[in-house]
């Protein structure tokens, strides 16, 4: 019991992550722009490691502001993705924001003699630590967001999925969904981490979209799926004494291969039950 009681907050912060970044994972693949999640994430550490530089606190809340006003930019500038007709070229883009965005906070931080341990903290987060005041105003601000994607959902759906939405989108609504994006990659960055950020917008939604071919189906296998391999993985990190994000991380990579595996049990007993119609 008492284990459970440490690790509640983490859980109730990994929960509400999983509900709102499957969703997004799932239009980030039906937009084919995987690693853009990733990208927003390096550039909400960047700022707050110029925060950091500029003598905040690096999970404070100024350093929240700075980095939300990074990653609004940058969503800013990922809204106008969609009218680049290179596929590879958007990828590129989204790359060079990635690996500038990580190199600059890797000089910034170096002049601290605390910046690499803040680093290592940026990519690993401190979710064990979060506190309920912080839990409280994810919880309410990723709430918003939730009402306002459920009453636009069908824009938002079509802008993703629809191929004749693809082409008649509007800068407002794309920079809409991203700047959405921002917001939520900004508030799980300071208490989650990339790692687990990045693993929690993909992994789950990959791995139904194995399974199913459909969105609300792959919306709530994802969230099952996530949901069980996030508290396996906080247990596992708790009883083994193994760093938080990575070890949750390492068993949501897992999940694919669940997903394998359950799509052969499918076809088997599909195959099987034609052959005794």
């Amino acid at each position: 019991m008492d284990a459970w009681l440490i690790l509640l907050p983490a859980s109730i912060m990994c929960l509400l992550m999983i509900l709102t970044h499957t969703y997004l994972g799932l239009h980030v693949l039906a937009r084919g722009i995987i690693f853009v999640d990733l990208a927003l994430a390096q550039v909400a550490a960047l700022g707050m490691s110029i925060a950091f530089l500029l003598g905040e606190e690096a999970h404070g809340f100024m350093a929240q502001l700075y980095a939300f006003g990074a990653t609004l930019l940058v969503a800013f500038a990922f809204a106008h993705l969609r009218f680049i007709p290179s596929k590879t070229a958007r990828e590129v883009a989204i790359g060079c924001v990635y690996v500038v965005s990580t190199a600059l906070s890797i000089v910034i931080l170096s002049r601290s003699s605390q910046g690499m341990e803040e680093l290592k903290s940026m990519f690993n987060g401190n979710i064990l630590w979060a506190t309920w005041d912080e839990i409280i105003v994810v919880a309410v601000v990723y709430a918003v967001l939730a009402v306002f994607h459920g009453f636009y959902r069908k824009r938002f759906y079509t802008l993703s999925f629809s191929e004749d939405g693809k082409e008649k989108s509007s800068f407002l609504w794309e920079f809409l969904f991203f700047a959405s994006f921002a917001v939520v990659i900004t508030l799980a960055v300071n208490l989650a981490g990339i790692l687990l950020v990045f693993a929690l917008l993909i992994i789950p939604a990959f791995s139904a979209s194995i399974i199913s071919t459909t969105f609300v189906t792959r919306l709530g296998l994802g969230w099952l799926l996530a949901i069980v391999g996030s508290m396996a993985g906080l247990w596992l990190s708790y009883n083994a004494d193994l760093p938080v994000g990575a070890t949750v991380v390492s068993v949501l990579g897992i999940l694919p291969l669940v997903a394998v595996a359950i799509t052969f049990i499918k076809s088997i007993y599909t195959i099987d039950h034609r052959l005794n119609m």
